[in-house]
């Protein structure tokens, strides 16, 4: 009797690659101070345009292999058997898009031909894994039942991103960090866990939200999310606005990769795997965070006039970030050269300090030239020094 052989495939390549941008190489305001910068899911029922790019078959193999994995069974049973190419396929999308299916391991046995059955691995126990479950949606629906009673879909999405990028510590050594879990339950993660994070919380509150995989301009893996606002689709990457500082603030936030579109990253930081081409594309602007912020501006002396009054917001309330962005290179420019080629930051702090009696000693910026970005965190007087 031949024996059937099996191919060892990793799904998403582990994503052991993925990593979190460093913080800029930036100068502070300050010489000396130079810096190297169970909740009711929504009554319609959202069907991600990943499922819809398959087609009858896939679609039945999907179901089927998400039907097994929901029960912890062994094996996935096909109706008709199914080709080891489209078994690979349709398992690395269940895979990427079922995260709330954090015990499904991305190592699988595929058969090297046709067959009727595929078999399952699995990272936990169903009893641990039903107990990670529950400390998982008690952990989301804390989170989202701290939303404002009348959010809207914007300010839902601003503040589960924040609250991610708060919560979390980038790593690649602790447990569980390729799962929402890790991310929301023990508060470390990578890119993947990242990404599941944000799909579980958007889940949540009921706004359309998918994962997709790919690779940064350095060919590292990477995970990613993409949301849809009012119809139109926008990126978000969690991981890649939670960057490794070298100065201690716990509070910092980035919102650079916060809903923009695909032609700011497609192509240039993101690159999309092949599965996901035929996708809707990213093309929503109306809701960038900056510009539904009220933070996106054209000339370089209203951005820098919007700067100046947050900090005197922030230094009055003991807060550190501020942030603009300029929607053209020249605005961007000439603002980046006001505040830092000369004395214009260490100006505005000394005016504001002299007249509101704020106790603010200097600041570090994170500027991202690219997208046209200055974002500013304070230091106060009383702040130890680096």
């Amino acid at each position: 009797m031949k024996k059937a052989l099996f191919v060892l495939i990793f799904c998403t390549a582990l994503l052991c690659s993925c990593k979190r941008i460093d913080d800029e190489t930036v100068s502070g305001a300050e010489t000396s101070d130079t810096v190297i910068i169970p909740m009711q899911n929504s009554e319609t029922e959202f069907v991600s345009p990943v499922y819809g790019l398959l087609s009858e078959e896939e679609r039945a193999v999907y179901d089927s292999i998400c039907a097994a994995v929901k029960n912890f069974e062994e094996f996935a049973r096909f109706d008709e058997p199914v080709s080891g190419e489209t078994l690979r396929k349709v398992y690395k999308l269940v895979y990427a898009q079922e995260r709330n299916f954090f015990w499904l391991s991305n190592i699988v046995y595929i058969p090297d031909n046709d067959a009727n059955l595929l078999r399952l691995d699995y990272l936990y126990e169903k009893e641990d894994a039903e107990l990670k479950r529950a400390e998982l949606d008690f952990a989301a629906s804390t989170i989202i039942g701290g939303l404002p009673e009348n959010a809207s879909d914007f300010e839902k999405v601003v503040y589960c991103h924040d609250k991610i990028v708060t919560g979390c510590t980038f790593s690649k050594d602790m447990p569980h960090i390729n799962s929402a879990y890790g991310v929301l339950v023990t508060g470390y993660g990578q890119c993947e866990g990242y990404a599941a994070a944000m799909s579980l919380l958007c889940e949540k509150a009921g706004i359309p939200c998918y994962i997709v995989y790919g690779e940064n301009s350095e060919g590292d893996s990477h995970a990613w999310n993409k949301i849809m606002l009012d119809g139109s689709w926008y990126n978000v990457d969690c991981t890649w606005d939670d960057p490794i500082l070298q100065h201690n603030d716990p509070d910092f936030v980035r919102h650079d990769y916060l809903l923009v579109r695909d032609s700011e990253i497609e192509g240039i930081t993101h690159f999309t795997d092949e599965l996901y081409r035929g996708l809707p594309p990213c093309t929503g602007s109306e809701l960038n965070y900056f510009k539904g912020s009220g933070l996106m501006f054209g000339t370089a002396s209203d951005g820098i006039d919007s700067l100046e009054k947050q900090i005197k917001a922030a230094g009055l309330s003991g807060t550190r970030e501020v942030e603009v962005r300029f929607d053209n290179e020249t605005a961007y420019l000439e603002a980046m050269n006001t505040l830092f080629a000369g004395n214009g930051m260490k100006n505005i702090i000394e005016d504001i300090n002299g007249r509101y009696g704020t106790k603010i000693r200097s600041a570090y910026k994170h500027n991202n030239d690219r997208l046209f970005i200055v974002h500013i965190s304070l230091i106060y007087k009383s702040d130890p020094k680096v």
